[in-house]
C-alpha cells in the first residue's frame, strides 16, 4: 500500500498533469505524446512493484532507473507549469492590450467628434457674420469685419492622439501571444517527451534481458537454485 500511494503522487499524478498540458502543447498529437506518458508510467510501475521479488543487483538496478525517469518528469512536469503561466500570462497580456485599443480608439473618436463639432461650431459662426455683414451698408463692411488676432501659442496635437495610446500600444505589442509562447517551449517539451520514453523503454529493455527473480529471498536467483536441484 505504501508503494501505492507513492507510486501515485510521484509517476502518477505528474503524469496525468503531462498529459492534460500535451493536449495545449501538441492538439494534433495529444493522444500520441500521452501514450508515451503510459508507456513511461507502466514501465516505472514495473519497476516498483517487481523489483522486491528479483535479485539484489536487479533491485538496485530498478531503484536507480526509476530515479533517472523521475527525473526526466520532474524536469518535464516542471516545464509544462512554466508553459502554462507563460500562456496565462500572453493571455493576460492580449487581453490587456485589445481593451488599450479600444480606449484608444474611443479617445480618438471622441477628439475627431469635438473637431468636427468645434468646425461646424465656426462655420455657422462664419456664416452669421456674413448674413450680418450683408445687412449693413456697402461703406461699412470693410470697418465692420473683425480683425484675426495674433497669436504666439503654439499649435498642440490632442493628447488622446500622441502620448497616452501610442505609448502604452507599443509598450504591449512586445508581449508574446500565447501561440508564440507554445511555440517558444515546443521543441523543449518534444525533447523532454522523447527523452523520458527513450530513458524507459530502454531501461525495460535492459532489464528485460537481465532480470533474476529470486521470490524467496535467499539472495540466490531462483534460476541457479532450478538448475543446481536435479544434480543434487
Amino acid at each position: 500500500m505504501r508503494k501505492l500511494i507513492l507510486f501515485c503522487f510521484t509517476v502518477l499524478i505528474p503524469a496525468v498533469i503531462v498529459g492534460i498540458s500535451n493536449f495545449t502543447v501538441f492538439p494534433d498529437a495529444a493522444w500520441l505524446a500521452t501514450l508515451m506518458l503510459a508507456v513511461t508510467a507502466g514501465i516505472a510501475a514495473v519497476f516498483t512493484w517487481q523489483s522486491g521479488e528479483a535479485t539484489r543487483k536487479i533491485a538496485r538496478y530498478c531503484i536507480c532507473a526509476d530515479f533517472v525517469i523521475c527525473a526526466i518528469l520532474c524536469v518535464n512536469l516542471g516545464c509544462h507549469w512554466l508553459l502554462a503561466r507563460e500562456v496565462s500570462a500572453a493571455r493576460q497580456g492580449v487581453t490587456e492590450r485589445h481593451s488599450e485599443e479600444d480606449r484608444d480608439d474611443r479617445r480618438k473618436s471622441a477628439d475627431t467628434d469635438r473637431q468636427l463639432a468645434l468646425k461646424k461650431a465656426e462655420a455657422d459662426l462664419q456664416e452669421a457674420e456674413r448674413r450680418r455683414l450683408r445687412l449693413l451698408p456697402r461703406s461699412e463692411r470693410r470697418s465692420a469685419m473683425p480683425t484675426p488676432e495674433p497669436t504666439n501659442a503654439p499649435i498642440m496635437a490632442p493628447m488622446s492622439l500622441v502620448a497616452a495610446g501610442t505609448v502604452s500600444i507599443s509598450t504591449l505589442t512586445l508581449r508574446l501571444t500565447p501561440d508564440q509562447v507554445r511555440e517558444s517551449w515546443w521543441y523543449k517539451l518534444t525533447a523532454l517527451a522523447f527523452a523520458e520514453t527513450f530513458a524507459s523503454v530502454l531501461a525495460g529493455a535492459i532489464l528485460f534481458g537481465m532480470w533474476e527473480w529470486d521470490r524467496n529471498r535467499d539472495s540466490i536467483p531462483d534460476h541457479l537454485q532450478a538448475g543446481a536441484a536435479p544434480g543434487k
